[in-house]
């Protein structure tokens, strides 16, 4: 996956719907924007090449004009890519990293980065069963 340290072609619309931060990165296609110019752990690209796939099935464009505007799928295209993330977690990392991890998980997929689509239990539920 390449990377690049700017915002995506289509941050004015993400930035419409989602409440990005400084922070945050976007897959779009094969790229993966990285405005704020961290280096990307590996649990996180397991997660963002998972979105990766999802766009290269369903076309990037259709793919994210479906996501900013159907909740439903991008609450189903997150809760995918955050199993992979907990995956390598699980696979590659110590219990004191994997509880940290958990924690941010958690915390990530409910906030309002994705619209406040569910509770910190249910995502909880949703990716470690």
């Amino acid at each position: 996956m390449k990377i690049k340290h700017k915002l995506p072609p289509n941050h004015k619309a993400i930035s419409k719907v989602l409440k990005p931060t400084e922070y945050t990165i976007y897959c779009y296609g094969s790229t993966l924007y990285v405005p704020c110019g961290l280096p990307i752990p590996d649990e996180l690209m397991a997660h963002e090449e998972v979105h990766s796939r999802q766009q290269e099935k369903m076309g990037v464009e259709k793919w994210w004009d479906r996501y900013l505007e159907d909740r439903e799928f991008r609450l189903k295209q997150e809760i995918e890519a955050y199993k992979a993330q907990a995956e390598y977690s699980e696979a590659n990392y110590d219990r004191h990293e994997r509880r940290s991890l958990k924690k941010d998980i958690i915390k990530h997929l409910s906030s309002d980065l994705y619209g406040n689509l569910i509770t910190k239990q249910e995502a909880k539920k949703l990716i470690y069963g």
